[in-house]
C-alpha cells in the first residue's frame, strides 16, 4: 500500500486500512466518515487474532506514566491518521486528557472505566492556566464496545483499567496522537498542562 507505514503485518489490518482510506477519499463530512467506519472498526475489535503479542504489552517508560503503552500500528504519510493500541495496566488511570482529533476508540481486551468531562474552550490556554470543568458521566466499557470522538464536544476523558488483566483499546484518530502537544487537566484545580504521550515504538520528529 503506497500511503503510509504499517508497524505490523496481516490481512486484517491491511483490509481495515484500505476501507478507512476509501471512506476518507469519498467522504469529507466527519460524521458521515465515522458512520461509514463503524462496521469495519467493530469487525477489527471483535477479531482477537490479528494483534501481535508485543503490541499488547505495557511500557514502563511511557510518556503518559504508569506503564501505559501507545503502540503505533499504522500511520499515513501525512501523519494525520493513526491507528494504535493503548495498553493500560490493571488499576492504572490515565490523566484527564484530550486528543485534538476526531476518530473512533474501542475496547479490545479487558475492562475499562471511562469518565468524560465537559471542559470550557481551552486550546488558547497556556500551561499553568486554569479552566472550568465538570464530569459528564462515567461508564464501563467491555470488549467490542466503542465510541466516537468529535472535538471539542467529547474530546476530554480519563480512563482506568478495572479488569485483572491490562486493558487494550484501539484508537483510530485523525492526527499524530503520540507526537502532538496535547493538554491534561487537574480535576480539583482545573489547571491545564501540556504533555506529549509519545509512541512506544516510534520516536517523534522534532
Amino acid at each position: 500500500m503506497k500511503d503510509g507505514e504499517f508497524f505490523i503485518e496481516g490481512p486484517s489490518i491491511y483490509g481495515f486500512i484500505v476501507k478507512v482510506l476509501s471512506v476518507l477519499e469519498q467522504e469529507s463530512d466527519i460524521r458521515k466518515r465515522l458512520a461509514s467506519l463503524r462496521a469495519p472498526f467493530q469487525e477489527l475489535l471483535e477479531n482477537q487474532s490479528w494483534l501481535p503479542e508485543p503490541y499488547r504489552q505495557i511500557n514502563p517508560n511511557s510518556g503518559m506514566g504508569g506503564g501505559i503503552a501507545s503502540w503505533l500500528l499504522y500511520q499515513n504519510s501525512d501523519r494525520d491518521l493513526s491507528l494504535f493500541s493503548l495498553v493500560i495496566p490493571p488499576q492504572v488511570t490515565t490523566p484527564i486528557h484530550n486528543h485534538l482529533a476526531w476518530g473512533l476508540v474501542g475496547l479490545y481486551q479487558g475492562e475499562q472505566e471511562e469518565e468524560e468531562f465537559e471542559v470550557e474552550q481551552h486550546d488558547h490556554l497556556h500551561p499553568g492556566e486554569h479552566v472550568r470543568m465538570n464530569r459528564r458521566f462515567l461508564r464501563i466499557l467491555k470488549p467490542g464496545e466503542f465510541y466516537e470522538l468529535i472535538p471539542p464536544y467529547n474530546d476530554v476523558h480519563r480512563v482506568k483499567t478495572i479488569s485483572a488483566e491490562p486493558s487494550i483499546s484501539l484508537h483510530l484518530l485523525a492526527n499524530d496522537t503520540g507526537c502532538v502537544i496535547r493538554q491534561k487537566f487537574d480535576e480539583a484545580s482545573g489547571r491545564v498542562d501540556a504533555f506529549r504521550s509519545g509512541w512506544s515504538n516510534k520516536p517523534c520528529l522534532e
